[in-house]
């Protein structure tokens, strides 16, 4: 071949094949380049040589051999066209394949073309993928002049001329207009109802409620929710307030109104995200969101990805870039939740331009008063199968206004609770267990009496002790 190429240009298109199998010996790709950079070197000059391919393989296949870059004496990085200039060239192509565009039918192409650039890869094709565009233009507006009873009526202008039915079929699936799903009242009623009955978060259920209202006038009227209203939310919190229970009734009331598909609920955490490997991290991600479709990706303690230990080089801000871009792609397919404690949480919206623009609602979870505290133990004990003695109700109701008075970093709220409930019980069960069985009461059984609760006045300080920080205000004490 270089023979046949002296006294002109020997052209290798994509030459990074020949440094594929660098680590074969048998492959003999090397011994190509080999030949090549010899006759670079001590050839008889008679011939220029020009190699291209993709950016990334290229700068491989120089690499693959000490004396290539050194030989190559001029370099040319062609960037992606921008979406102008790719509608420059659609204008100009058409021409040759003596096509006309409508106005409405262009406005549409320019919109395909202009969400392919912003949604594009290394595979993207820049001018190829304006031509495959067209050809498929030109091909859809045959098969419907064919489809008409006299075709050959038409006047020249109408046999060339593209209309938005020639177009639309071509759109991206993430353009496509969503299935209409009606309202399930009864498990919007149902869901509403578990929402109202929750303990505190007065502020929390309001918003709902009030996004309820919006997303039911927009259905009835039939305006596009998606389109005026994103749904990925931030939950935002200290430990036990609520956030997780919150975004599995979220997930129900979407379904319910239509918005969700399936309205099912992925939970996951960094550790469900980040893999230890370059690469391996954006397929974990995109494993999760996929499982997500139709539903909602719940991301608990999500403030771990952009700062992990402190580590800048982390792989947790490749499952950012990959969150965000699949946001833009499945528009409206799913919903990400995130939940973090406050000061976390806001570091965590800030380390990324484009994720506090992605999230247009916010739920702020506030800690807990000490009466809910108590109503929230008193129903747990309910919910257990055991009830509080009368003078055990007037015993429990300074402890938790102790608690929450002492409460810092470390008050876990609502879980707080749950581990003083759980403590409360067993010490329940050891007193009845304790007492010879021909003398236990039935009625006795499952009642709390004082002596069960007498632990929990230094419950907090046991609770402290070796535990580290969890990003708690300060303003909240």
């Amino acid at each position: 071949m270089i023979e046949k190429a002296r006294g002109g240009v020997l052209f290798i298109d994509e030459a990074y094949a020949l440094a594929r199998a660098n680590d074969d010996s048998k492959d003999f790709g090397r011994e190509v380049i080999e030949i090549l950079v010899k006759e670079m070197s001590n050839g008889k000059g008679d011939l220029a040589i020009i190699v291209a391919g993709y950016p990334k393989e290229m700068k491989n296949f120089i690499q693959s051999n000490p004396g290539l870059r050194s030989r190559f004496k001029h370099f040319f990085e062609f960037s992606d066209y921008m979406p102008q200039d790719l509608i420059k060239i659609a204008e100009t192509a058409s021409i040759g394949r003596e096509i006309n565009f409508s106005e409405a039918s262009f406005g549409l192409l320019k919109e395909i073309i202009t969400t392919a650039y912003r949604d594009r890869d290394k595979t993207f094709g820049n001018a190829r993928f304006i031509m495959d565009l067209l050809d498929k233009t030109k091909l859809n507006m045959a098969i419907r002049i064919m489809a008409r009873k006299n075709p050959s009526r038409l006047s020249r202008s109408e046999l060339s001329e593209i209309q938005i039915s020639d177009v639309a079929s071509l759109l991206p699936t993430s353009i496509v207009s969503r299935p209409h799903i009606p309202i399930d009242q009864t498990l919007l009623t149902e869901t509403l109802m578990e929402l109202d009955n929750l303990i505190g978060m007065d502020n929390v259920k309001n918003q709902i409620h009030e996004m309820v209202n919006v997303v039911r006038f927009y259905r009835e009227t039939g305006k596009n929710v998606l389109a005026n209203f994103s749904l990925h939310t931030v939950l935002v919190g200290n430990p036990g307030t609520g956030k997780t229970t919150i975004a599995r009734i979220l997930a129900r009331i979407y379904k319910a109104l239509g918005v969700l598909e399936r309205g099912h609920i992925v939970e996951t955490d960094r550790q469900g995200l980040v893999a230890g490997f370059v690469g391996q991290t954006a397929i974990k991600t995109t494993e999760r969101i996929d499982e997500a479709l139709g539903g909602v990706l719940f991301i608990d303690e999500a403030y771990a990805l952009s700062n992990f230990n402190g580590l800048q080089g982390d792989f947790g801000n490749e499952a950012i870039q990959t969150i965000l871009k699949k946001m833009e792609d499945l528009r409206g397919q799913f919903f990400v939740f995130v939940a973090g404690y406050p000061d976390n949480m806001d570091t965590f919206l800030k380390a990324n331009p484009g994720l506090s623009s992605r999230f247009d609602k916010t739920l702020t979870f506030k800690d807990y008063t000490p009466s809910q505290l108590e109503s929230i133990a008193i129903k747990m004990i309910s919910d257990e199968g055991y009830r509080l003695s009368s003078k055990c109700k007037n015993l429990i109701a300074p402890i938790f206004s102790e608690l929450y008075e002492k409460r810092d970093k470390y008050f876990g709220n609502a879980r707080t609770v749950r581990k003083m409930v759980l403590e409360i019980i067993k010490n329940q069960n050891l007193r009845f267990g304790a007492i010879p069985n021909v003398d236990r009461k039935k009625a006795q059984f499952n009642i709390i009496t004082e002596q069960d609760v007498k632990t929990l006045f230094h419950f907090q300080e046991n609770e402290t002790i070796g535990k580290k920080t969890i990003g708690f205000r300060s303003s909240d004490k």
